[in-house]
């Protein structure tokens, strides 16, 4: 083990408000996907996606395009007003993610070009407000260079940190002192190609071992549901912590809901668009005859919320609701606040 010389100093970090638009922005969260690795180790580890990297048992995946955010020209004000149309479906349970992300280790994640969040969602976590990096795992890729990461945690938390070798390769860097009377401090790993992993030390040895071990990545339902994500500026997929409909208009309505029951993951898609935000919500369900009736079922529950709620009635038309095999497709355009409220429950 090399220990390091300490590193005074600490990147520059961003306005508040910058984290924070950020932070709401993630927080759209709470789906899932799955499948097999495919990290080439005759390489950098470059050409894989950023989720072959998160370790198998992850039950939410959360793909921030930082870069496409970053150029997108559908509102004035760049980043933050784009990031703020995002802002009202922000789910409790992920809200302060990245800022405590930035206050434990003083990175901005702005400065990257591309994220993914990768962990437990909420239906997982007995606690999903602890004070540990359970629900903060981040993969990021950019320009940071280890030394940039290496600087600002060392200026963030005092303490030096140490190059590991792990899996045979020099890529684990910790606290070199011992600090078990703390509380859990991130660890980095090294993907090579401008990639790292930053989180709890299992977490960052979990995905440090599929890139240059045997563990198999991500898989099932969860993977499935990010593969079947477009390309967009943020694209989710987790394990459903909630029911579709929410419980106050759930106990209002006659319909049987139990079909949704079945759903085993769901995947998002949004982009903020001129006319708001594009929405695509993937519905996972076992087989063919599921998402039969789990169609049916929504088509007759959009129906009954729009006695509820008017601006959701007024919005009804513009809700495209397709099946393709086991998955049912919910697609919408338009004003963000129309349909959000039927994601704070999902």
């Amino acid at each position: 083990m090399l220990t390091r010389p300490p590193r005074p100093t600490a990147l520059d970090s961003h306005a508040i408000s910058r984290r924070t638009m950020l932070a709401t922005g993630v927080a759209l969260v709470s789906a899932t996907a799955g499948c097999s690795g495919f990290v080439d180790d005759e390489d950098d580890g470059t050409a894989a996606d950023l989720e072959s990297y998160a370790p198998d048992g992850t039950t939410l995946l959360v793909h921030l395009d930082i870069a496409a955010v970053a150029s997108s020209d559908a509102v004035d004000g760049g980043v933050d007003e784009t990031l703020a149309v995002l802002e009202p479906a922000d789910p409790e349970h992920v809200s302060d993610i990245t800022t405590r992300f930035e206050s434990r280790t003083g990175l901005d994640l702005l400065e990257t070009d591309d994220v993914l969040l990768f962990g437990a969602s909420a239906a997982d976590s007995d606690d999903a407000d602890s004070d540990d990096w359970e629900h903060i795992d981040v993969i990021v890729d950019g320009d940071w260079s280890e030394d940039d990461i290496l600087d600002s945690l060392e200026g963030n938390t005092g303490l030096e940190y140490a190059e590991t070798t792990y899996a045979d390769e020099p890529v684990l860097y910790e606290p070199a002192a011992d600090v078990d009377d703390l509380p859990e401090l991130p660890s980095v790993g090294d993907h090579g190609g401008g990639r790292f992993v930053i989180g709890g030390g299992e977490a960052v040895r979990a995905s440090l071992d599929v890139r240059y071990g045997d563990a198999d990545p991500v898989s099932g339902p969860v993977r499935e549901a990010y593969d079947d994500t477009r390309d967009a500026q943020l694209s989710v997929a987790s394990e459903p912590s909630g029911s579709l409909v929410p419980e106050m208009y759930a106990s209002r309505t006659e319909l049987n809901l139990d079909i949704l029951e079945e759903i085993e993951a769901v995947g998002r898609s949004y982009d903020v668009v001129e006319a708001g935000i594009d929405l695509d919500v993937n519905l996972h369900v076992p087989d063919d005859p599921n998402a039969e009736d789990l169609e049916t079922t929504l088509l007759g529950a959009f129906s009954s919320l729009g006695q509820f709620d008017e601006e959701f009635d007024e919005a009804r038309d513009d809700i495209d609701l397709e099946r393709d095999g086991a998955v049912v497709t919910v697609a919408y355009v338009g004003e963000a606040d129309a349909v959000f409220s039927l994601l704070d429950g999902v």
